[in-house]
Formats: C-alpha cells, sequence, structure tokens
C-alpha cells in the first residue's frame, strides 16, 4: 500500500449489501432515493477542505482555541521529559495529569493541534503543533528505542510485562492505571499530525512507536496478549491496523490482531450481546479496531460484528441525546431508570468514540442511519459538553430530573472527557461531507463550504439549522462537469414533506426518510440547490419502556431549566472526582411530571413567539407550580439544573405515583444523607479515589451490578469522621454459590470475622458492622479491607459505605 494522508482503504465490494434503489425522472435532472449507495468505501475530505460558517460550531471551534492556547505545552510535556531521563521544562498538570496517568492528555492535545492547524491554519497553534512534534522527537531519541511515554515508571512496568510477567485487571496492568489507554493517545496523536496535518516527522515516530510495541509485546503468548487486554487499552487495535494501512507493512496488521480482545470479539462474531455491566468506554474503542482490521484485512465478519454492537448500543442502550451508560457502564436492557436516578449518566468519552465508530462504518456502508443517529449525538451531546462562554468541558450528562453538569477549568481539569473535549469541537467539519468517486454526499445541515480542490468544486452551505429549516447549496465551478449530488432526508422528515428545488424550480422527490437523494446531472457554475426540511414535535420515550419521556423537535432534543440552585461544584477544580456535581439531589417526587396521552402531551405544547425552537406546555404538566416553564433546545442549556427526561402517567395514577416515588426517595435521601463515603467495587473511578489495592483478586458483573472479590485480598481507603460513632455497610448477592469466610479489618485490626451462606434468592443482602472509634486515626481516613480465610474467599463485594 502506498502512505497517504487519507487512511488507506481495502475494502472488498462483498462488505457491502446490494443496491437498493427508487428512481424518479424530471426533465434534465436524474433524481434518485437510495438506501444504500454505491459499493465502494467512500472518503473524508481533509480537515483544511471544509470550513465553518457562521452559527453554532465555529462558535464551539472558537472556544476550543481559546481553550486549548491557555494551556502550556511544556507542562504536557513533562511526563516524557521525565521518563526519558529529560529534565522537564515546567512542572506537570495537577489533577489526573499527577495521579497515575500522567501524559494522557498530551496526545489528546496533538490532536486537536493537528485539526485546527490544518483547519484554520492559525499560527500559534501551528507553532505549538511544531513544538509538540520537536519535544517527542528528542524524547524519542533520549528513549533509544522508539519509546514515547509519560507512564509514570514506565519503563520498569513495561519491561516485566515484555517478560510475562503480567497481572491485570480492569482498570490497573501491573500496578498502573490504564497504561496502554494512557499510551493509545500518544500514538493517535502522532498518527493524527500526520492523517490531519501531514507531518512527516509524525509518521516516522508513529512507526517507530509501533515498532517499540511490536518487540515488547513479540514475545507473549495468545494467553498472554488476552490476559494483558483485560485492563483497558483504548483503541490500540485501531492505530495499529492504522499503521499498516500507512505503511504497508504486514507486520503492523498482525501486532493489531494481537491486540484485539477476543473476550469482546467472540461474542459480537456470533451477535450475542453480553455488554451489561461492562465499562463501556473500554469497549466501544475496541470494536472501532475490530471495524478497521475487518476492512484492511478481507474480514467481513468483522465488520458485521462491529455493526451488530453499534445497533446493539444505539437502539437499545442509548438516550435521546444520543449518549450511553450510566456510571460508565452499560447497563442492563431494562434498566434505564438506574439513569434517571444516577447523576453519572451519559459520559462525553463514550459518545465521542460512538461517533468515531459511526464514521468507520458509514464509511464502508453508507446507510443514512449511520447519518442520523451521528446528527443526533452532535447536535444533542457533543455540541451542549462545552460551556458557551468560558469553553469548559462536561463530563458526565445526568438525565436525573433536576440535576446540573460540571464544567472542567483550564490548568485544574485534565479527565479523560477534558482530552476527547479537546478534540469534539475542532472536528465537526469531518462528518458534513463524503465522497466515493464522482458522487458528494451531503451528510449534515451545517454551515460550512466545502473546497473539493481536485475537482475544481466548492459547495456553500448557508443555512441556520437548527433554528431554520432550511438550507442552501451554492455550487462554484471551474468548468461545468457531470457528477451525483447525495443529500440525506433525514428520519424526522416526513413522507411528502422534503422540499428540493434546484437553481429555484422545485423537483419531485418520491420516496421517505432516512435515505438519500440523488441529483446527477451537469452542474455549472452558480447553481443552486434549496432544501427545505420540516420539523416535528416526537415523544422520545426510554428503550426499555421505563415511563420516562423526553421531547425531541426534528433532530433537536428539548429540556427545560429548573432552577440554579445548590449548583456546588459547577466550575471544577483539581480534585480528584471533582467531574461530578456535589450539590444535593434533589427528590424525584419533587419534579415536575407530564400528564397524559401522547397526543394529549403533544397537544399541549405551544410555540413561543419570537424565539425558535422554544415552547411551553403549562397543561400537561404537573404539579402546576411548573407551570412556567419553557422547552428548548438542551444544548442552549447552561449552569443551571434542567429536564430532559420527564415522568408521564395518566391524570387518574398521578396522586398515587407521587406518593410512592416520595416514598421510595425518603428511604434513598435519607441514606444519602447518613452516607460519608461510598465505593462500587469493580468500577474504574470510584476504585482509583479509593486507593484500591489487592492479591488474588477479581471483577464482575451480576445483574448490572459491578462486584470484586479475592482469593488473597482487596481494600481501600475511605474517608470518616474522627471521634464519631460510624458504621460500615457492604452489600452481597443471596444468590451465590458457596459460602464466604474473611476478615473483615479496619485499619489493621479484626472488626468481624464474617460468614455469608448463600440464600438461594435473587436479591442483595446488606451487612452492616460497627466501626470502634479507636480504630479511626485523627485524619478520619480508614483502610478498610476484607481478607479471604485459607481455602474461601472474600466476597462478592458490590458497594461498601461508611455511615454516620
Amino acid at each position: 500500500m502506498v502512505a497517504s494522508r487519507v487512511l488507506v482503504v481495502a475494502s472488498p465490494l462483498s462488505l457491502l449489501p446490494a443496491m437498493s434503489r427508487f428512481f424518479v425522472f424530471v426533465p434534465a435532472l436524474f433524481v434518485a432515493l437510495v438506501s444504500h449507495s454505491p459499493a465502494a468505501p467512500l472518503e473524508y475530505f481533509r480537515p483544511e477542505q471544509v470550513r465553518l460558517l457562521p452559527g453554532p460550531f465555529l462558535h464551539a471551534q472558537d472556544l476550543l482555541i481559546e481553550q486549548l492556547l491557555a494551556h502550556d505545552v511544556d507542562r504536557f510535556l513533562a511526563p516524557f521529559r521525565s521518563e526519558a531521563g529529560l529534565e522537564p521544562k515546567a512542572p506537570k498538570y495537577p489533577n489526573w495529569e499527577s495521579s497515575g496517568l500522567d501524559g494522557h492528555t498530551a496526545g489528546h492535545y496533538l490532536t486537536a493541534l493537528a485539526q485546527l492547524s490544518a483547519s484554520t491554519g492559525h499560527p500559534e497553534i501551528t507553532r505549538r503543533l511544531d513544538v509538540m512534534l520537536a519535544e517527542f522527537a528528542e524524547v524519542q531519541r533520549a528513549n533509544g528505542d522508539g519509546y514515547i511515554g509519560g507512564v509514570p515508571g514506565g519503563r520498569a512496568m513495561w519491561a516485566k510485562i515484555g517478560k510475562g510477567d503480567i497481572s491485570a485487571d480492569s482498570f490497573g496492568l501491573n500496578g498502573g492505571w490504564v497504561p496502554w489507554y494512557n499510551l493509545h493517545k500518544t500514538f493517535a496523536g502522532l498518527r493524527n499530525a500526520w492523517l490531519l496535518a501531514g507531518r512527516e516527522d509524525a509518521r516516522d515516530m508513529f512507526l517507530r512507536l509501533c515498532d517499540w510495541c511490536e518487540r515488547l509485546v513479540e514475545p507473549l503468548s495468545d494467553e498472554q496478549m488476552e490476559i494483558m487486554l483485560r485492563t483497558e487499552h483504548g483503541g490500540m487495535a485501531e492505530v495499529l491496523a492504522d499503521a499498516y494501512a500507512i505503511s504497508g507493512d504486514e507486520r503492523y496488521l498482525r501486532l493489531a490482531k494481537r491486540f484485539s480482545h477476543r473476550a469482546i470479539l467472540g461474542p459480537l462474531l456470533q451477535k450475542e450481546d453480553r455488554l451489561s455491566g461492562l465499562h463501556a468506554n473500554t469497549q466501544i474503542p475496541k470494536v472501532t479496531g475490530f471495524a478497521r482490521i475487518g476492512e484492511l484485512a478481507d474480514e467481513p465478519r468483522w465488520v458485521e460484528a462491529a455493526r451488530f454492537f453499534w445497533d446493539t448500543v444505539v437502539h437499545r442502550r442509548s438516550v435521546s441525546i444520543g449518549g450511553n451508560s450510566v456510571r460508565e457502564h452499560f447497563h442492563e436492557l431494562d434498566g434505564f431508570e438506574r439513569m434517571i436516578e444516577s447523576r453519572e449518566g451519559p459520559e462525553t468519552c463514550n459518545t465521542y468514540n460512538m461517533l468515531r465508530l459511526t464514521e468507520q462504518l458509514f464509511r464502508l456502508d453508507p446507510d443514512p442511519e449511520f447519518a442520523d443517529t451521528y446528527e443526533r449525538a452532535v447536535f444533542n451531546h457533543i455540541l451542549s459538553t462545552q460551556h458557551p462562554v468560558h469553553g469548559g468541558f462536561v463530563y458526565f450528562t445526568p438525565m436525573r430530573p433536576r440535576d446540573y453538569r460540571v464544567y472542567s477549568q483550564a490548568g485544574q481539569c485534565f479527565w479523560c472527557c477534558v482530552g476527547t473535549g479537546m478534540e469534539n469541537h475542532g472536528r465537526y467539519g469531518r462528518f458534513i461531507y463524503a465522497r466515493a468517486a464522482d458522487d458528494l454526499y451531503v451528510n449534515l445541515f451545517m454551515a460550512s463550504e466545502l473546497d473539493w480542490s481536485e475537482r475544481g468544486l466548492r459547495v456553500r452551505q448557508e443555512t441556520g439549522f437548527p433554528d431554520t429549516s432550511n438550507t442552501t447549496l451554492r455550487i462554484s465551478l471551474r468548468e461545468p462537469q457531470r457528477f451525483a449530488l447525495r443529500i440525506r432526508w433525514p428520519e424526522w422528515v416526513r413522507v411528502g414533506e422534503f422540499g428540493l428545488r434546484v437553481n429555484g424550480q422545485p423537483e419531485v422527490v418520491r420516496g421517505g426518510p432516512s435515505s438519500y437523494v440523488v441529483l446527477e446531472r451537469e452542474w455549472r457554475d452558480g447553481d443552486t440547490v434549496e432544501l427545505d426540511l420540516p420539523m416535528h414535535t416526537v415523544i422520545d420515550p426510554l428503550p426499555d419502556e421505563t415511563p420516562y419521556v423526553a421531547f425531541r423537535h426534528g433532530p433537536i432534543v428539548l429540556a427545560a431549566r429548573t432552577g440554579t440552585e445548590s449548583l456546588d461544584g459547577l466550575i471544577a477544580g483539581d480534585g480528584r472526582m471533582a467531574h461530578i456535581g456535589t450539590g444535593p439531589l434533589l427528590p424525584l417526587d419533587g419534579a415536575p411530571m407530564l400528564v397524559g396521552t401522547e397526543d394529549e402531551l403533544l397537544g399541549a405544547l405551544r410555540p413561543v413567539e419570537g424565539e425558535p425552537l422554544t415552547f411551553t406546555a403549562a397543561d400537561a404538566i404537573r404539579p402546576d407550580t411548573f407551570d412556567q416553564l419553557r422547552l428548548e433546545p438542551f444544548f442552549r442549556i447552561h449552569d443551571a439544573r434542567y429536564v430532559i427526561y420527564w415522568r408521564h402517567t395518566t391524570p387518574e395514577a398521578y396522586p398515587q405515583l407521587v406518593r410512592e416515588i416520595e416514598a421510595r426517595e425518603r428511604e434513598r435521601l435519607a441514606l444519602e444523607a447518613r452516607t460519608l463515603d461510598v465505593v462500587t467495587p469493580g468500577e474504574q473511578q470510584p476504585e482509583v479515589e479509593h486507593g484500591y489495592e489487592g492479591e488474588q483478586s477479581a471483577t464482575g458483573v451480576t445483574l448490572g451490578r459491578s462486584w470484586r472479590n479475592a482469593r488473597g485480598w482487596f481494600a481501600y481507603r475511605m474517608k470518616g469522621v474522627a471521634g464519631e460513632p460510624m458504621q460500615l455497610r457492604f452489600t452481597t448477592w443471596d444468590g451465590q454459590w458457596g459460602e464466604q469466610r474473611f476478615d473483615l479489618i479496619v485499619n489493621g485490626r479484626i472488626v468481624s470475622e464474617v460468614e455469608i451462606r448463600p440464600g438461594g434468592t435473587d436479591r442483595f443482602v446488606d451487612h452492616v458492622y460497627p466501626v470502634p472509634s479507636d480504630a479511626v486515626g485523627a485524619d478520619g481516613v480508614l483502610e478498610v479491607k476484607f481478607a479471604a480465610k485459607d481455602g474461601s474467599t472474600a466476597g462478592a463485594i458490590y458497594e461498601v459505605r461508611l455511615l454516620k
């Protein structure tokens, strides 16, 4: 294969389904409705070929540039220089950049610089790109073996792994916090600096880093690789497959296959959904790798497995804004009530990675459903995760009624979603247009200008969408030429309502939503295509029929601001868990509800004059104290509590429902008020936050809840109050097999010798033990340890709470 700045494609015709066409002929113009298009894979345009025009997405891009320039390149590079034995030029950043994920943000930052240098030509962005690449080159020379990494203690850790000495669980590998995930960001940043910005030096460093990786894992058996891949490892399979596409060297494709986690791939190949309880953002990049390898290695079943995953997540596990997961994990298919109750709703990183998977699958098979889904996620989730004034990024977007989001602060917050946030708002031009041979696809309705320089073609898309429901394409050509313009008929435009005019003349298009309308003709300079895209309001229920619904107008999810009280931690500091709001949970029984049939709810909506996409619904909302709530695009709601999903009921059932919710909420909030600290074993963030340690320990999931057990022991550091009476409560499952015998140890003292016999019921059981006051130090910190007796296990433990 030949090196190219556009990823090389090697997809056979057999990867794509047969085309289905319905034709309508009009004078001098060929108009067709297609569900799938020509068999050759598509290509996306280079960043410099798509320019955003004034609108919300250009504003987001401009804010991103401000965010990037507010950071210090030398501080990002400090962990890399230290690990290479070089003197750092500035102290490293705090937060996750100083607590085990040192260096992970730098790869995202490099990608963001490459995107914006190419798409905007911004001189300071380009200068910083030059500096980062020069510094990485110095680090790679100092290391001497191709390695570039900021993983703390990485050289010693990688050496042990290379000898087959591997200790791995979901988020820890040989004592390091997801080191392959961390290093993947550097791989991806270098790859992108080549593919997006054309930097030859980045290409060479990337391939040398891939060579280091190959040498490291070459001695490992397939079994050892699978053990290592238990730990989150980002998109390693995908970047290594891209190394093959860039270089044509088969070694990298073989290496990519070795980094393909068979425990996830196997069930997907069999079209089995075993995702419940898995950490969502760990799995999505793996699947993008499966799709990429399937394309390059002529393995259509791998692409089909990726499509099956996509279908499962989009149709069965996602909410109206296009996001998925609760507390970072895929819950049970009938577990959306957990999402409604939690303040840790869809994670931005998940949607970032689902969009990248969607791009990959759409390129291989331009099914309009991919574009419909992409639009939903971009307009409702991604755009909403950047503050429109100071530019801070969002980690979790709660679906819990009357909760709120937290925003990052430049120089203080370095969560994973800060890293993907640095990329998200600089890549809006990626999916607007695509090409296949002589065909031009228009996928999104976004103010922009395309320069297809190879054809001497410019397309300027002028639109106020979504505030206006129309768009105009203005075509500029050096000379007349014939090609097909394929325009998406979105799923939200009803049959018979898609309006199309060419040079002011209406054209007849027959067909329906979620398809592509094809205009094939000889185009001339100055031609125009005008589209009318009428939007209607619909109700989006949750996939599992939990009785909560959202409103969507066209593709735009509507929400209501409910107040600005107690927005504690709205702008996050550098605390390890500062990405989660600390303000009080407002009770669900006090949240506004919708009362009436679906037709009555839609009939109650009243547009607010002079304010696009804004409605009232006083006749449908209870109690009457919420009559003045206004529904508006969710992406415009910031610095406020809000409602996206509304509890829905009938007038007859409303009084009893309020009483039932009130009773449950009273119990839940009473427990929260007593809670000093809580850990969810088996989940990444709570365990890292609480200093997890263990030996011979494993994790898993039962009925959607994660657990940890041990043949040896495991322990957490929890924060209590010195001198105060406290209780320790942990949760087990009564349906387990076998007896558990273990010591419950607090700060080195055995609090209880625990014996738990299974009761054979499918329910969770809480066990409560007093904490001796003299076992707690002056700082109130407790080491809580579960140590197995000989021949037995400690756990499975599902939750550990320290209570007043």
